[in-house]
């Protein structure tokens, strides 16, 4: 089998828009990383990832949960202000339902209420009860961790398309769907048709948005490139196209969206637990 190759699928307006943002990467069975936020009063505008989310919001008053997939466009979630919210992030394609009869492709766009996919209460309620972040994690690994040995969703997975989204992955989104034919051994027909019966997604949407969030980690480095740079590198011609690209995922141009990050204090916001902590095993 394969290994899965990680990306780093960021969410940036969860981030600005939020009081607090933790996050710990845990790059295992599936999952890229968790996260918590503590919601202010601005809106939380989710950008294309590929990824679906488990989204939990632990509002004593009214606690809910949502199986969220990628947006092709920002798109308001989080919706509740003043809570606090815990999250899973599945890699790109990656199928979380794990056996249901819900693909991944009928979830783009989409947000379905956590109890018409998972059948368990128990994970719901022990997530919402806490506001503890390891906790949080731990609670839904002791439930997810049964379906997953259970299901053992990698065996099942098309493995032509597990291949080529690594190959996407591994590129930041720059090798072709011609180059992923030939190396295959499929035609381009084939390979577009696969991709998006199980992710909803074809090869060059997902090419374009690991591109996108390949050019959103080099934004928010806090040494970063210029954009002519970020531009050559992710293969622009020029950087009015890489404009363009970014401004159509997140309504904004890239000089505008790095003024956003250092208004609203993303560096100050955001706290990454070490990966050597483990919260979970």
């Amino acid at each position: 089998m394969e290994p899965l190759v990680y990306m780093t699928p960021k969410q940036p307006f969860f981030v600005t828009a939020s009081e607090s943002y933790i996050k710990y990467v845990m790059n295992r069975f599936g999952i890229v990383h968790f996260y918590q936020c503590r919601t202010g009063k601005e809106p939380r505008y989710a950008v294309p990832d590929g990824c679906v989310d488990m989204v939990f919001c632990c509002n004593p008053s009214h606690p809910s949960a949502d199986i969220c997939g990628t947006v092709l466009s920002p798109q308001a979630v989080l919706l509740e202000s003043d809570s606090c919210y815990f999250g899973v992030r599945f890699l790109p394609g990656y199928n979380p339902i794990l056996g249901t009869a819900h693909a991944v492709h009928d979830l783009v766009n989409q947000r379905v209420p956590f109890s018409a996919l998972i059948q368990d209460e128990r994970m719901f309620e022990n997530i919402c009860a806490t506001t503890d972040f390891r906790k949080q994690i731990s609670a839904f690994m002791h439930s997810y961790m049964k379906i997953y040995r259970r299901v053992s969703p990698l065996e099942n997975s098309n493995l032509l398309v597990l291949h080529s989204a690594n190959q996407l992955f591994r590129t930041a989104g720059r090798v072709s769907i011609e180059s992923l034919a030939e190396e295959t051994g499929y035609t381009p027909r084939y390979l577009d048709r696969s991709f998006r019966e199980e992710t909803g997604l074809s090869p060059k949407q997902l090419a374009k948005i690991v591109r996108f969030q390949t050019a959103v980690s080099a934004l928010n480095a806090p040494n970063g490139r210029n954009l002519t740079e970020i531009a050559m590198d992710l293969g622009y011609y020029d950087q009015s196209h890489f404009v363009h690209d970014f401004k159509a995922f997140t309504g904004l141009t890239p000089k505008k969206y790095e003024a956003l990050l250092r208004a609203d204090a993303y560096d100050q916001k955001l706290q990454i637990l070490p990966a050597n902590i483990p919260l979970y095993g």
